[in-house]
């Protein structure tokens, strides 16, 4: 099941273990559900569960299921409904129904589902373990309540390659964005505590990761429950004490906590990646407005100057959605004017989706959904246009590139300038090592790529 078990799955090989039951787990949706599904990983194999990531051998399929928009829904269920065919194919036992649907919709896809032998919701699968034990008795088990955010103390199993981890800092958003279900699955900002975090960013570095990834729905609110006030750059200076850590990538910023303080820490760390990733969903002050967001045009421009003139070379990624309720041409033609303009490094653009139980669905869905989709073209074709000269700018500088795949005569990979997985990547010049760190000249680009060689 390549689709769903990717070969990235990294499960260890070397231990002979006598186990009986086998378990798979197919994770859909963000990052921060990802490290959910290593959490549960880790606390299945702890508990003697053997891991699969072929669905035709286990006994227990779990689908860690993400509720965001309706492409995402329709997806989750989807996916339940074609692991449930190993009970024929395979040698499906149970099925078990994780993650932000399973904690939106609770009673109703529990009555929907009779596939379904057990659910668990964002807030207590720590508790898989029963969930899979009683879906294997019969006793169809489910658990929706809410978990602390530093209540989880298991070993995670790593689905990303060796070299690169995503951290969740926190848990929750207390934002009040009119478009977004997030609160509704997640509950409200509850930040891990600071030695939380490091004590499992240095196991995470001692297992041979050299890229942590910083995930929360709101990364710069980090700590303003714990310590009074956000504390992001706190935990950068934290995290550069550790050593053979090559980099930290701060990922779902939002504007209103981009301080001078977070900037000079970004600048001034080596380890921390200068690239910074701040949804903005739109430009127009009456589509902002309607969304709930607090940051109008002018403000952004600010910030977003702050930073470029502290760190020049700052790689800047952010997403917009078009289709809003109420989004005009007028509204829409901001939206381009704003990203020719502002020239972002990587723009991620999404079509409106009309959720249930959000405050933006009082608003109705006007904006129809072929119109959507022409704008999101449009928008994306903008950036396509200026991409050119953005990526341009780094040719001829020298810097460092995560190797992630060898090649004959050219090896794939990353510098800080790219995330996984949503960004572009580097074509070196040679044959490396996956993990390698090297040092490389940019020569040129291609499109959203770069062409580098090695600078020795």
């Amino acid at each position: 099941m390549p689709l769903y078990f990717p070969a990235s799955l990294r499960y260890d090989t070397c231990e002979v273990i006598e186990l009986t039951t086998k378990v798979g787990m197919v994770s859909l949706g963000c990052p921060k559900n990802r490290v959910d599904s290593e959490v549960m990983l880790g606390i299945l194999q702890e508990a003697g569960y053997q891991l699969t990531p072929e669905a035709t051998e286990a006994d227990v399929l779990i689908v860690n299921t993400c509720g965001f928009i309706n492409s995402a829904k329709q997806e989750s269920i989807d996916t339940v409904l074609e692991m449930n065919q190993y009970r024929e194919k395979g040698q499906l036992r149970a099925l078990v129904m994780a993650g932000c649907l399973s904690q939106r919709y609770q009673q109703t896809l529990w009555n929907d589902l009779p596939e379904v032998d057990a659910m668990v919701g964002t807030g207590e699968f720590h508790r898989i373990v029963e969930a899979v034990e009683g879906a294997l008795q019969g006793t169809r088990p489910h658990f929706w309540g809410e978990m602390p955010v530093s209540g989880v103390k298991s070993t995670r199993k790593l689905t990303t390659p060796d070299y690169t981890a995503y951290l969740k800092i926190a848990e929750g958003c207390d934002h009040s964005c009119s478009f977004c279900a997030i609160p509704q699955m997640r509950g409200g900002y509850r930040s891990r505590p600071l030695q939380d975090i490091v004590v499992e960013a240095r196991q995470l570095v001692a297992s041979g990761v050299r890229e942590l990834i910083l995930i929360a729905q709101d990364s710069t609110l980090w700590g303003h429950d714990l310590y009074g006030k956000p504390s992001l750059p706190r935990l950068l200076y934290a995290l550069q004490e550790i050593p053979e850590l090559v980099m930290v990538r701060i990922m779902y910023s939002y504007p209103t906590q981009i301080t001078p303080n977070l900037v000079q820490a970004m600048r001034d760390l080596p380890v921390v990646a200068k690239y910074l990733d701040m949804p903005l969903q739109h430009a127009h002050p009456d589509l902002l407005q309607k969304m709930g967001r607090p940051f109008r045009r002018e403000k952004t421009e600010r910030v977003l100057n702050m930073i470029r003139d502290a760190i020049p070379d700052v790689t800047l990624r952010t997403t917009f959605i078009v289709g809003f309720p109420g989004e005009t041409d007028e509204h829409f033609n901001t939206l381009v004017e704003f990203i020719n303009n502002m020239k972002f490094d990587h723009v991620g653009v999404f079509t409106y989706s009309h959720e249930e139980g959000t405050r933006a669905e009082n608003l109705g869905d006007s904006v129809p959904e072929a119109v959507k989709l022409h704008r999101r073209r449009e928008a994306m074709l903008s950036q396509r246009r200026v991409v050119g000269s953005v990526r341009g700018r780094h040719v001829g500088r020298v810097v460092p590139v995560l190797i992630e795949e060898a090649g004959d005569t050219v090896s794939t990979g990353r510098s800080w300038m790219d995330a996984p997985g949503i960004d572009g990547v580097v074509y070196v010049k040679g044959r490396y090592t996956p993990g390698e760190v090297i040092s490389a000249r940019i020569t040129g680009t291609r499109e959203y790529d770069l062409i580098a060689e090695d600078s020795v």
